[in-house]
């Protein structure tokens, strides 16, 4: 048998006969690889679920611990967001107290309020036995801040209110409500003390000093009677009298040395007429080192 020809049609001819034979032309190649593709999309498409399902079939053990831990860190997480807000309610409703309680008794005295006293120590005690965790950061965080605030709201009443009752009343509060801080705030005692550029930073850095005394800052609490006004004097005159309550054995020659400068610059105070509660405060403080004027 032979193949005389073949011609464009595909039909061979065999000893003039003809013969039909299909031929894959190159016009249908391209239609056989876009099948091809669609199956390859398809099997791509399936099998990612079948993975999936044959992973959870085979190890629901694993997942069911990992869910039970994720459940277990969101209900941790949700707990230490409860806390914290109820610490800072806490907070809160100490600096509330006291600024109440200031209000009622404006009469200087050179001893901190007892009621200061207690409600700085319950703060204090709150914050400084929180673990240390992200959550005890942000509650010291707002601490500085509440003291910041209080800061700039003694600036605003001074620059803002005439001397006389009504602006010391407001002064007192805020005294009041930096000492509830104060034991807590204690960490920013250095920054509080270096600031040059308010008045009411600085008083948040003597209440903490009349709440924790640190001789290291006797120097620095003399030179406030050299660059303040009358109710920061008083308020020196409170912490160099917890100073000499604290230090009065180990520190004496030095206290002695700062609380008679202080009361020399008092007493020769040209800025208004010398302040006669911080002079007496600081009399007190002379006879409790056992040292006369």
């Amino acid at each position: 048998m032979c193949i005389h020809s073949v011609d464009t049609t595909g039909i061979f001819r065999i000893s003039g006969k003809a013969v039909d034979i299909l031929l894959l032309s190159a016009d249908t190649a391209p239609a056989a690889s876009g099948s091809l593709s669609l199956i390859v999309q398809l099997v791509a498409v399936l099998i990612w679920p079948l993975v999936v399902l044959v992973f959870v079939l085979t190890q629901r053990r694993v997942l069911m611990r990992l869910f039970s831990a994720i459940a277990l860190l969101a209900e941790s997480a949700n707990r230490i967001k409860l806390w914290q807000v109820e610490i800072e309610r806490n907070i809160d409703q100490e600096v509330d107290r006291a600024a109440k309680a200031s209000q009622g008794d404006i009469a200087p005295k050179p001893d901190i309020p007892k009621q200061d006293v207690l409600a700085a120590t319950r703060v204090g005690t709150l914050v400084t036995r929180l673990p240390d965790s992200p959550a005890r950061a942000e509650i010291l965080n707002s601490v500085k801040e509440r003291m910041r605030r209080l800061a700039d709201e003694y600036d605003n009443v001074r620059e803002t209110m005439g001397a006389g009752q009504e602006r010391t009343v407001a002064m007192n509060e805020i005294a009041a409500q930096m000492r509830t801080l104060a034991i807590a705030a204690k960490p920013w005692l250095a920054e509080f003390s270096n600031d040059e550029d308010s008045a009411g930073v600085r008083l948040c850095a003597i209440t903490i000093l009349q709440m924790a005394p640190d001789s290291r800052y006797l120097d620095w609490l003399g030179e406030r009677f050299e660059h303040e006004h009358p109710f920061i004097f008083y308020q020196a005159s409170i912490a160099l009298m917890a100073a000499v309550q604290a230090f009065r054995s180990s520190r004496q020659r030095k206290l002695h040395t700062v609380i008679t400068s202080a009361l020399e610059k008092l007493k020769s105070f040209t800025g208004g007429i010398p302040d006669e509660n911080s002079i007496a405060v600081l009399e007190q403080a002379l006879k409790a080192l056992g040292v006369s004027g």
